[in-house]
Parts: C-alpha cells; sequence; structure tokens
C-alpha cells in the first residue's frame, strides 16, 4: 500500500479485521469492547493512539 495507491474499497472490511484483531489480542485481559472512530474512506491520515492511565487505583 503506497500514498499512490489506497484500496479505498477494502476500507471496511480492513477496519472490521483491525477490530477483530485487536479484541483477540485484548481477550487474556478481560477488555471492553473498543469505541471505533470511523475515518473518511480517503484522505486520512493514517495515525493511531492507544493510552492507558492510572488515576488512584483505577486504570483507564
Amino acid at each position: 500500500m503506497t500514498p499512490e495507491h489506497l484500496p479505498t474499497e477494502q476500507y471496511e472490511a480492513q477496519l472490521a479485521e483491525k477490530v477483530v484483531r485487536l479484541q483477540t489480542m485484548m481477550a487474556p485481559f478481560a477488555a471492553p469492547v473498543p469505541e471505533v472512530f470511523r475515518s473518511p474512506v480517503s484522505h486520512y491520515r493514517m495515525r493511531a493512539e492507544f493510552r492507558l492511565w492510572h488515576d488512584g487505583d483505577d486504570l483507564y
């Protein structure tokens, strides 16, 4: 996949596969279902952010 050729017709399938992959990786930790924020199908930045933090004894 290059910036000149992004398979926009595969967006939904790729997003669904990523969600399943993340849920599978997080399953041993009893993680909640991830909240998914869709991007526009084209002209979006390819990046992700993942954070965990503590507030006292709480984990977010």
